[in-house]
């Protein structure tokens, strides 16, 4: 077979270009917290929480329940280990809340207060557009609220006035969260409470739902959205006429004809 004939500028890979796969140490260290078995079933755990496949889900639930036996150890666990990681290891401090969040102890409440009380931090990144450290930031912080709300609707009380606390947090997000997770879970005067503890600018929050998407309502039409004060014009197949479907002309509110009603574009 002869070799296929190609252009100078044609890509290709040189001749030491190779692929490498790396197996990676995990960056935690639970061993200075708990005994190793402990330790290193926390590390199973945030792997499988990452996991895809079939039986992916099923594999990080039984990891769940392993650790729940244990809990309020590995709770401690973890919120020595958050507080040794360097600030920019955003992913895996964020799979630290979010376990927290998974195991539901009432244990977590203390590390997970002391999060959401912290200094939200500068925007470090030179890009943020591309690459955001404060929306990091962020979206750690809602996931420790959403682990206070799971407690508070599990029926802890003070989960409940943690999400009152920090319904008035410096973050927009963050305190929407807390907001909707007291709402949900507060009582009967969760709403009165939080009119009386909010400032007024912040009332409209009250009236963001949180809702299955499923049950959101969704855009209709194809090519168009449908309008509720007047039907959408049909899109033109044939563009090169330059005019409706009809031939006529697009007709009103944009249309292309003159005063006689005559199409002034070019057939």
């Amino acid at each position: 077979m002869e070799p296929t004939l190609r252009a100078a500028d044609t890509p290709g890979l040189a001749a030491d270009d190779r692929l490498e796969v790396q197996a990676m140490a995990n960056p935690f260290h639970f061993e200075r917290s708990v005994d190793a078995e402990l330790a290193a079933r926390i590390v199973e755990a945030i792997n499988r929480m990452g996991g895809a496949g079939e039986v992916a889900e099923r594999c990080y639930q039984q990891s769940l329940d392993a650790l729940a036996r244990r809990g309020k150890e590995v709770v401690h666990a973890l919120a020595e280990e958050a507080g040794r990681l360097a600030d920019d290891r955003y992913l895996d401090r964020w799979a630290l809340v979010q376990l927290m969040a998974e195991l539901k102890h009432e244990s977590a409440l203390d590390p997970l207060d002391k999060l959401l009380s912290s200094r939200m931090p500068e925007e470090r990144s030179a890009d943020p557009h591309s690459f955001t450290t404060a929306g990091e930031e962020v979206m750690i912080r809602t996931t420790a609220v959403e682990a206070v709300t799971r407690l508070a609707a599990d029926g802890s009380q003070r989960a409940c006035e943690l999400l009152l606390r920090h319904a008035s947090h410096e973050n927009f997000s963050v305190r929407r969260a807390a907001i909707q997770g007291y709402l949900a879970h507060g009582g009967e005067k969760a709403e009165e409470t939080l009119r009386q503890a909010l400032p007024e600018r912040d009332h409209f929050i009250l009236a963001i739902r949180r809702i299955d998407v499923r049950k959101a309502p969704q855009a209709q039409g194809g090519l168009y959205l449908k309008s509720k004060e007047r039907d959408v014009p049909a899109h033109d197949l044939n563009p090169s006429s330059g005019c409706g479907t009809d031939g006529q002309g697009g007709g009103k509110d944009g249309d292309e004809k003159d005063g006689n009603g005559d199409c002034d574009c070019k057939h």
